[in-house]
């Protein structure tokens, strides 16, 4: 009779532990993409994230190519703080297959 390796195999590997991108360095890179002044930048970052946070806490979806669908999976009313657990949906489209804006919108 012929052996059987019973081996336990595993192909995924632990990520390596990233920093989180945290809001100051989310300011830095768009001001670098887009070569706008930093006020300006910070104030238009600021009310997104606002309007995002206030969004998801009302416990309604965001829909925001190209980062993706944030859906709410539950909540959770803490003592120092509202817990929103979201679901990140991407597609698997090129980012270079859908431009952020089209460039010759204007404000």
């Amino acid at each position: 009779m012929e052996e059987i390796d019973m081996t336990v195999v595993t192909t995924k590997e632990a990520a390596a532990a990233v920093p989180p991108l945290k809001k100051k360095e989310l300011i830095e890179a768009v001001v670098a993409k887009l070569d706008m002044k930093k006020p300006e930048a910070k104030a238009a970052i600021e009310a997104v994230l606002e309007v995002l946070g206030d969004t998801l806490a009302s416990g309604q979806s965001v829909n925001v190519p190209p980062l993706g669908k944030l859906m709410v999976k539950n909540m959770k009313a803490g003592a120092n703080a509202n817990v929103v657990n979201v679901r990140l949906r991407q597609s698997t489209a090129s980012k270079a297959d859908k431009p952020l804006a089209a460039t010759d919108e204007q404000s």
